[in-house]
């Protein structure tokens, strides 16, 4: 399984934030060892995140804010 099929386990089920519990914050973390090892840049592992978020969200007026808070944790655990 690549990193980019890991990336969705990294949300929460119902409420589609990144690595908000402590098991979805473990897979993030080794879904970002993994994308790195990879090769991956963060552009790389943002375009994945926004992808899961477009895919499960379909109100538009809510998609961009709550991607953008989405990406701005996966940064944050990038590092």
């Amino acid at each position: 399984m690549s990193w980019k099929d890991k990336v969705p386990s990294c949300f929460g089920e119902a409420d589609i934030i990144f690595a908000g519990h402590p098991l979805d914050e473990a897979r993030a973390k080794a879904t970002i060892k993994d994308a790195k090892a990879a090769g991956a840049s963060f552009g790389d592992f943002e375009k994945e995140v926004a992808r899961h978020c477009n895919n499960k969200i379909k109100n538009s007026n809510l998609l961009k804010g709550h991607t953008d808070a989405q990406v701005a944790k996966a940064k944050g655990l990038w590092k």
